[in-house]
């Protein structure tokens, strides 16, 4: 199962949305959202760009979305190409964006902070935001406190960097500079999209070793894991 990362392993199986939640409820959350055509919104961490599309379907507003792998960037331009539309996809890290300071009035946040630094990617997504500009984000969270083979497991498979409860998520937040920071959902089990996958007869032995590993943590950890959805205003 090494030679395959966990983004890597999304690739290969064809998960668009594999946040917590996945699509629907990004959907959700943007049902109470005052986006106007004329506002920018930036999608960091893109993936296959099933949230992108989403807004810039819903909105008509200008959409950019940045995504350091190489196969999500393709996948999402080539959705883009299907249904004629269009949106500003770079290729780089949400630790260190290639976007002017003040530039958009939302970001949306789902399931990325938890793989990279997420100190510097929140100071990243503040600097870009626009005064009273939003940040959404949709994570997962601690619940319950996991014993040393069960954090290994969960940060080793996934390859997290950390893993926080939702407190500390806010601490983080708060820490960063954000000033008002409402919590839209808390919840205690591990909710993705559901998988719907054709595989290959040909298919690699390790990605099905890594599906099942995928969904015995999904199973095990529920209730322990779960995720929270925080809007957060600059």
């Amino acid at each position: 199962m090494d030679d395959y990362s966990y983004v890597d392993f999304l690739c290969e199986i064809g998960i668009g949305s594999a946040h917590p939640g996945g699509v629907d409820r990004t959907k959700y959350i943007f049902q109470k959202e005052l986006v106007k055509k004329e506002m920018k919104v930036l999608d960091v961490g893109c993936g296959t760009g099933d949230t992108a599309l989403f807004l810039r379907e819903a909105f008509h507003c200008k959409v950019d979305t940045i995504e350091n792998h190489s196969r999500m960037i393709e996948t999402i331009q080539k959705k883009c190409k299907e249904v004629g539309t269009t949106i500003n996809v770079v290729e780089g890290s949400v630790e260190q964006m290639p976007f002017s300071n003040n530039t958009y009035d939302y970001i949306i946040c789902e399931s990325v902070l938890a793989f990279v630094d997420a100190n510097q990617a929140l100071e990243e997504c503040y600097r870009v935001l626009k005064d009273k500009g939003i940040l959404i984000l949709n994570e997962m969270s601690l619940v319950q406190s996991l014993n040393e083979n069960e954090l290994n497991r969960f940060k080793g498979f996934y390859q997290l960097q950390e893993c926080n409860t939702e407190n500390q998520w806010k601490e983080k937040l708060e820490q960063t500079g954000f000033t008002k920071i409402d919590s839209l959902l808390n919840s205690t089990t591990i909710e993705s999209q559901p998988i719907e996958i054709s595989l290959s007869p040909n298919i690699d032995p390790k990605l099905l070793d890594m599906l099942d590993e995928h969904q015995r943590l999904q199973q095990e950890l529920d209730g322990k894991v779960g995720s929270i959805v925080l809007r957060c205003q600059k």
